[in-house]
């Protein structure tokens, strides 16, 4: 990974991206909201980080920007910057110039004329596969509705008044970024966890209860690294042979322990606090959401163990299970 890149990142979200801003953004629900953390971030140049030099960007390969995807999901950032990375290199490609504003993935639903649109409401246009092709569609001719409590959206719209674009595999290119957001507030949950063990359990407490304590950050620290193990080779996959099933790898390996990292979190919170007090809920909440975007870990276990999943589930469940336990390996190595 860059780290100048990944530093840069942190600096502007630490210092930009607070609890509080990110509470305004879903609060106002406003595609004009938080337009200058956007312009920082694309001072720094984080947006066309994937895009060729000659068109302006740094030509990084998507693993050298995975501590900026990170970053991007350890500040709950409500703005979809990841998305705009991946899409902005696909528009270089096609030497279609990128609007500046947000641009979201997503993929269209069986009319082929709506899709559900992750940070919808907060974008400017939206990179959306149908089953004829892939199209930039600006939001501002398309019709957006709010969809569920956060920025979400469902956008109806029609490709007359879209780009055609010479891509495919927006499904792949949306799972590789969010399981590395996912990651990152991942990472997050675990921090503020650690903090409230170590910093604020009673002093009373019994020997038996810090042990349970210190198990369950265990399993969450396990979690982690192993999503974040995962969300690092799915990146080192993008435009390569492998990226579909490195993708899909990934996506299946964050969508399967978010609930287990942000219950498990909000159970030791309860044990020491009100964890109304803190800004947990903005990690875990995304986390959930996430989790079924660009398909569940359901969607993403059928890819992995390929075609023959249908007749032979049981075979699919131990294959997928050896998966993921060689990622946990691998990732408690490095922990």
């Amino acid at each position: 990974m860059d780290d100048m890149l990944t530093t840069s990142a942190q600096t502007v979200l630490a210092d930009l991206c607070t609890p509080q801003f990110v509470r305004g953004v879903e609060l106002t629900q406003d595609r004009r909201a938080g337009r200058e953390l956007w312009r920082q971030l694309e001072a720094l140049g984080l947006l066309d980080a994937l895009v060729p030099q000659t068109q302006g960007g740094a030509d990084l390969p998507l693993a050298q920007a995975a501590g900026v995807l990170f970053a991007f999901g350890q500040h709950a950032l409500p703005l979809p910057a990841a998305h705009t990375m991946i899409a902005r290199h696909l528009l270089a490609s096609a030497n279609v110039p990128a609007p500046r504003g947000p641009i979201a993935l997503a993929i269209a639903d069986a009319t082929q004329r709506a899709a559900f649109v992750p940070y919808g409401q907060v974008a400017d246009a939206v990179v959306v596969e149908t089953s004829t092709g892939t199209w930039l569609v600006p939001l501002k001719s398309a019709c957006v509705e709010k969809h569920g409590d956060g920025l979400d959206a469902t956008v109806r719209f029609d490709t007359r008044t879209a780009q055609p674009l010479p891509a495919r595999g927006i499904a792949e290119l949306g799972a590789i970024v969010t399981a590395a957001t996912m990651a990152g507030a991942m990472q997050r949950v675990l921090d503020i966890s650690t903090a409230y063990v170590n910093g604020r359990a009673p002093a009373s407490r019994t020997c038996s209860t810090f042990l349970a304590l210190e198990r369950q950050l265990s399993v969450m620290a396990g979690h982690v690294a192993a999503t974040r193990a995962a969300a690092e080779q799915g990146c080192a996959a993008h435009r390569s042979g492998e990226q579909r099933l490195a993708s899909a790898i990934a996506k299946a390996r964050a969508s399967r322990a978010a609930p287990l990292v942000a219950n498990g979190a909000h159970g030791l919170m309860t044990t020491l606090c009100n964890a109304e007090k803190v800004d947990l809920q903005l990690f875990t909440r995304r986390l959930h959401a996430q989790r079924l975007q660009y398909g569940s870990e359901a969607f993403w276990d059928e890819v992995v163990v390929g075609s023959h999943a249908r007749d032979q589930r049981c075979v699919v469940d131990n294959d997928v299970v050896g998966i993921f336990d060689a990622l946990d390996e691998v990732a408690t190595l490095r922990h």
